[in-house]
């Protein structure tokens, strides 16, 4: 080969040295060829690294996919059997433990004899799991330690792009994949207020969703916290507001979603706005067995990898985004059974209130994300 000069190129020169070199048994390259080789193999690799990455994560993303509509089919499969849907908080079966802490237990406890955790499922029903404290993160000897059931980690509840590092032994197990709660955010033990198709110790059968299967969420992702708890990325934590008039919360619940927004800054909390300590000893997102809406819970208030804030206050009045760490946005399931990745540029409205209470089945006024949460607002809108 030559180039438009008439002299042969570096490329060819190099390979008939190489060769020349080969057959009489004496290898000899000059400096600059060799400098040449080594810049192609860097392009190279430089080149083919983040093509390599991008695969690693399509690979991440189809798995927390996967998972997604997994847990929606285990829904299904509940349903066919109790002829309802779970609640999403307050599942227990049985009166095991009675009264509050029963009444707090996740319904992803109710799905593990669908989703091959049979096992797992009998031992939480014939245990105390809770034992003397039913709301720590992590497990003293006195509740079992890493003995105890709450301190599974089933891979279903894992999102491998979470990023977070191995749990210690004794810590609870933690979810990336939380219940649909709707579009109005509230106090957690409130159900009229939610709007979500899995209510708070209320179990709503199939008919209850008029808006649709196919046009109504049921899980998503939520990025969950590392457990040195240091984090301010708004993906992982929340800005927790200390009393009730901080924040734009009146009235029992929110009132100004832009608050929250303005809450964050470029992606990290700032501790001049209520701070990020959730008042815990543990992060949300820790327990898959439930107890508060910031375990289980999202909402479709504000878009994909929106911040989350809560008020300990006044009652755990919460608003908790769905986040993720797939580049862009987030999975979910339908409850149809499909898979969908939405972008954290959907519609997602301009209005500024949220939804009454007392008119629980009025349109969404969050755009298409906060119509694909409630389940009777009758809104005839579908994800792009």
């Amino acid at each position: 080969m030559r180039t438009d000069s008439g002299e042969y190129s570096i490329f060819q020169r190099f390979f008939t040295k190489f060769f020349s070199s080969i057959r009489s048994s004496r290898f000899g390259f000059t400096l600059v060829e060799l400098l040449v080789v080594i810049a192609i193999i860097g392009v190279l690799i430089a080149l083919l690294l983040p093509a390599v990455q991008a695969a690693r994560e399509a690979a991440r993303r189809m798995q927390c996919s996967n998972k997604l509509k997994q847990l929606t089919l285990a829904v299904h499969t509940y349903a066919d059997t109790q002829n309802t849907l779970p609640a999403a908080l307050g599942d227990a079966i049985g009166s095991l433990n009675a009264g509050i802490q029963a009444g707090r237990w996740s319904g992803l406890i109710a799905l593990l004899p669908n989703i091959e955790q049979t096992a797992l499922y009998d031992r939480v029903m014939s245990e105390n799991v809770y034992m003397t404290s039913w709301s720590a993160c992590e497990l003293t000897a006195a509740q079992g330690g890493k003995n105890n059931p709450r301190a599974a980690q089933p891979d279903v509840f894992i999102c491998p792009s979470n990023g977070i590092g191995s749990k210690p032994e004794a810590a609870t197990g933690y979810t990336c994949y939380r219940f649909n709660a709707g579009d109005n955010p509230g106090q957690f033990n409130l159900d009229p207020q939610i709007r979500g198709p899995f209510g708070y110790r209320a179990w709503r059968p199939i008919s209850a969703i008029t808006d649709g299967l196919s046009n109504t969420l049921s899980f998503s992702e939520k990025a969950v916290d590392e457990f040195n708890g240091t984090s301010k990325n708004v993906k992982r934590q929340v800005a927790t507001y200390t009393t009730a008039a901080d924040g734009g919360f009146s009235g029992g619940y929110l009132s100004d979603r832009t608050i929250c927004v303005g809450s964050a800054i470029r992606g990290e909390y700032q501790y001049g706005v209520g701070g990020m300590t959730n008042g815990f000893s543990f992060y949300f997102g820790w327990h898959w067995f439930g107890t508060h809406w910031y375990h289980v819970g999202f909402n479709t208030t504000l878009p994909p990898n929106s911040p989350s804030c809560y008020i300990r206050a006044n009652n755990y009045n919460a608003l908790f985004s769905a986040t993720s760490f797939h580049p862009g946005g987030v999975n979910v399931s339908l409850l149809d059974g499909s898979g969908k990745f939405v972008s954290e540029t959907i519609d997602s409205g301009t209005e500024i209130a949220f939804p009454t209470p007392s008119a629980p089945s009025d349109a969404s006024p969050f755009g298409i994300w906060g119509a694909m949460g409630s389940r009777d607002g009758g809104e005839a809108k579908t994800l792009p």
